[in-house]
């Protein structure tokens, strides 16, 4: 579990797309690598296929924290504004939770140029595996819990 780790500013993230029209938001390595570790805390490592579910995280962990800072970059980018829908973002506001299905990297692991991947093979420390997700506020106990 993380116990200390950078915090991140809505500032900090770029969000952009990918040649395809992929949702990105890049941000500083140094929030990315802890992040990216956070995605895998649950996760056998051993378990092979893409279905896996990271354990939770509390609401007021510094994973949900910066997870929810990466959603309201999102929500207050360009990119979001032509679609919302698409970024799983569209009830973030209303009901405090939801799901960024779009891609979260560290700036080393991102060409903005090229808008694609740099060095894929050996930036997967900022590479944040899964889908980033707040729990709804109408989940209760697990409301505001962040899992990827």
């Amino acid at each position: 579990m993380i116990t200390t780790a950078p915090a991140l500013a809505v500032d900090d993230v770029t969000v952009t797309t990918d040649h395809n029209g992929r949702a990105y938001a890049v941000i500083p390595d140094a929030v990315a690598r802890p992040l990216a570790a956070a995605a895998l805390e649950g996760i056998d490592p051993e378990a092979r296929g893409i279905f896996f579910e990271s354990a939770p995280h509390p609401a007021d962990s510094w994973a949900a924290t910066t997870v929810r800072t990466i959603f309201e970059a999102v929500l207050a980018s360009p990119v979001a504004a032509e679609d919302i829908h698409a970024f799983g973002l569209n009830l973030y506001r209303r009901f405090d939770g939801g799901t960024f299905y779009g891609f979260v990297v560290g700036a080393s692991g991102w060409d903005t140029e090229a808008r694609w991947w740099r060095d894929y093979k050996n930036t997967r420390d900022v590479r944040v595996r899964g889908t980033a997700s707040i729990a709804y506020a109408s989940r209760g106990p697990a409301a505001g819990t962040c899992t990827f």
